[in-house]
């Protein structure tokens, strides 16, 4: 899936995959929305996300026609910091 349009808001990138699929970015935390008439794309969009490391946070959210679903991402580094304050 390509990025086909991108622009940077104060805190976030905001990228939009595809006509139907958008995603509000950090570092660390993402937001993907999509029209609830074009469910194939989200899922196409979050397999791509997930294959690349992040994983899903809660379940997915409808408003106003469109469908969300929250992902994570923790860096290794910040996985093995947290690692050595438990032991």
């Amino acid at each position: 899936m390509e990025i086909i349009d991108k622009k940077n808001p104060k805190n976030s990138d905001y990228v939009k995959l595809s006509q139907h699929v958008k995603v509000d970015m950090g570092s660390t935390y993402c937001i993907i929305s999509c029209s609830k008439h074009r469910l194939p794309d989200l899922v196409n969009a979050i397999d791509n996300f997930v294959e690349k490391g992040w994983s899903i946070t809660s379940g997915l959210t409808s408003d106003d026609g469109l469908v969300f679903q929250a992902l994570t991402k923790i860096s290794n580094d910040k996985k093995l910091s947290n690692n050595k304050k438990g032991v």
